[in-house]
């Protein structure tokens, strides 16, 4: 009889933590509030990057904190990765869009859906300051070639120039690619055209931007085609359009940027 009364005993404790263990973890979901998950790659100067190891900062994250303060969230929680593992953490669910520059183009289109448009920019070939002789893609042949790995960059270059005798070499810190750049070890580096003019101006390394955009592009927020991906989009239409006729991205723009690049020019 004793047995089966520890037995119980035992029974209504394990029931009681339970109970203390879910209202503990419900109120630590209430402290948190509604979060909104989200995605960046980090290393973008002006567009998202960490200043002195403090939290993320630049353009789209201050878009999309303007943009989840609109929709009601409490917070924005930002996980980092490059572009190939943040696009492999929105199919898998653990975030639910990309704030990093996202390049709208057919090939993403198959897949995912997009926010309207926040970025006009273009594809930048940044050289030396010294040298006058790149100018456009078909002037790096036999040479090196810098590029964000897993970048839209580098697969339209691959796509569209695979006989071009270009070496095209991939890195995960566009700081090292500049200084590749400035110190010889590469000819050229392509990047966004907004980037690179802070870049260069904030490196105050010897380079210069070289010619026209290599092509032109728009950037967006990308959300998966599900139901619940799509319900975020439609409302995310809603609070860009309103930031954007408000006036809020083109101050954005102009902080983070020194222009405004929310406007096609």
């Amino acid at each position: 009889m004793k047995n089966v009364a520890n037995g119980w005993c035992a029974l209504i404790l394990a029931a009681t933590l339970a109970l203390v263990g879910c209202d503990a973890a419900d109120k630590q979901a209430a402290s948190q509030g509604k979060v909104l998950q989200v995605g960046t790659f980090g290393v973008s100067i002006g567009f998202s990057s960490k200043q002195n190891g403090q939290d993320f900062e630049g353009y789209d994250i201050a878009v999309i904190e303007a943009v989840a303060k609109k929709l009601g969230y409490d917070r924005v929680q930002l996980t980092s990765a490059d572009m190939t593992g943040l696009f492999g953490m929105l199919d898998s669910g653990k975030i639910e869009t990309i704030a990093n520059q996202v390049e709208v183009n057919d090939k993403r289109r198959e897949k995912y859906q997009f926010s309207p448009t926040y970025i006009y920019s273009g594809a930048q070939l940044v050289v030396r300051e010294n040298d006058n002789s790149i100018n456009r893609i078909e002037d790096l042949k036999g040479k090196k070639l810098g590029v964000d790995v897993g970048s839209s960059k580098e697969n339209f270059l691959r796509k569209n120039y695979p006989d071009a005798g270009i070496t095209i070499n991939t890195y995960e810190d566009p700081s090292v690619i500049v200084q590749d750049v400035a110190l010889g070890r590469l000819d050229a580096y392509i990047m966004d055209r907004a980037g690179a003019q802070l870049l260069i101006a904030s490196s105050r390394l010897p380079l210069k931007l070289a010619g026209d955009p290599v092509y032109r592009y728009q950037e967006a927020f990308p959300f998966v085609k599900t139901p619940k991906g799509d319900d975020l989009r439609g409302k995310f239409q809603q609070a860009l359009d309103e930031l954007s006729q408000d006036g809020t991205l083109t101050k954005l723009s102009e902080q983070w940027l020194k222009q405004d690049v929310s406007k096609e020019n």
